[in-house]
C-alpha cells in the first residue's frame, strides 16, 4: 500500500476485469472471442487476469469488436488502459440503433421530446413535439433535420418566443456546457464555425457568453422557454436533456411543463399529446 493510504491503481487488472465482465455479459467463451479477434490461444485469459498490463490498442479494438461493445463500453475500456478516445460523430448504423432504441421512449412521454446527435442534428421526435411546433408555424420538423437544431430556435420559431433574450442565451450556455469535453475535435470546431457564420443572432449570444465561467453543474442546465402557439395563450417549459447510457453521443431532449397551465395542457384528455 502506498504511503498516502491508497491502493495503487492496477491498469491491467482493472481493464482485464472490465473485458471479462463484457465477455460474460455476452455469454461468450474466451476461445470464441480469441478466434473472432484472431488472437493466440490463452491470450485473452492473460489480459482478463491482468497479466498483460498494456495490450496494444489495435488488439483491444479487435477484442471489443468481437464483443460487440457499445461506444460507451469501448471508450471505458480503452481509457482504462490509457488510450485517448476521440468523440466522433455517429455513423449511419449508430443512428439507426439510437433511433430504434429511443422510439418507444419518445412516444411514452406526454410532453414534447426529441432525439439529437452530438452534432445537434434532429433524428426523431414524438407526437407532442410535432404538435407544439406545428402550433408555432413549423409544419414539418423534418425540414430542420439537415442542419443543427439551432436553426429552429434562432430562425424558425423565433417570432413565437416570448423570452428570446433569456432563452437564446441559455441555449448557447447549454451548448458550451455540452461540447466542453470535445470542443477541440475538428467536427465540433466546424459545427461552431458554421453556426457563427449562418446565424448572426447566435453569434451575438456566443460572443456575450465567451467571457462567462462554465457551468459548475454536472447535468445540462434547464433552459427556460416561453412560447406562444398560434391558438393563443402562452406555454412555459424547462428544457433539459439526458444522454443515452450506451452511447452518450446521443441525447433525448425533454420539454418539461414549467407552470400549471402548461402542465394541464399536457396531462388533460385531448391535450397536445394527441395526433
Amino acid at each position: 500500500m502506498a504511503g498516502n493510504g491508497h491502493v495503487p491503481f492496477d491498469v491491467g487488472k482493472v481493464g482485464g476485469a472490465k473485458l471479462r465482465a463484457l465477455r460474460q455479459a455476452c455469454g461468450l467463451t474466451q476461445l470464441t472471442v480469441e478466434l473472432e479477434a484472431s488472437l493466440g490461444t490463452g491470450y485473452l485469459q492473460r489480459v482478463e487476469s491482468g497479466r498483460v498490463q498494456q495490450p496494444e490498442r489495435e488488439t483491444l479494438e479487435r477484442i471489443l469488436d468481437a464483443l460487440g461493445a457499445t461506444f460507451a463500453q469501448r471508450r471505458d475500456v480503452l481509457e482504462t488502459f490509457g488510450y485517448i478516445v476521440t468523440i466522433t460523430p455517429p455513423l449511419p448504423h449508430d443512428i439507426a440503433w439510437a433511433t430504434q432504441q429511443t422510439d418507444p421512449m419518445l412516444h411514452k412521454v406526454c410532453f414534447p421530446a426529441y432525439l439529437l446527435t452530438c452534432t445537434h442534428h434532429l433524428l426523431a421526435w414524438n407526437v407532442a413535439a410535432e404538435a407544439l411546433f406545428r402550433q408555432v408555424g413549423i409544419q414539418n420538423l423534418a425540414d430542420f433535420q439537415s442542419a443543427p437544431i439551432f436553426h429552429l430556435f434562432f430562425e424558425g420559431i423565433l417570432p413565437s418566443i416570448h423570452n428570446p433574450a433569456e432563452f437564446l442565451a441559455a441555449v448557447v450556455q447549454a451548448l458550451r456546457h455540452e461540447i466542453s469535453k470535445f470542443q477541440h475535435e475538428a467536427w465540433c470546431i466546424s459545427l461552431i464555425e458554421g453556426l457563427l457564420q449562418d446565424l448572426p443572432l447566435f453569434k451575438t449570444h456566443w460572443d456575450v457568453t465567451t467571457s462567462k465561467p462554465p457551468s459548475v453543474v454536472a447535468a445540462r442546465p434547464l433552459v427556460p422557454l416561453e412560447i406562444a402557439p398560434i391558438i393563443g395563450g402562452k406555454l412555459k417549459f424547462r428544457i433539459t436533456a439526458e444522454p443515452l447510457t450506451a452511447d452518450p453521443r446521443f441525447r433525448v431532449v425533454y420539454y418539461l411543463p414549467a407552470d400549471v397551465a402548461t402542465l394541464q395542457l399536457y396531462t388533460h384528455e385531448g391535450s397536445m399529446c394527441s395526433p
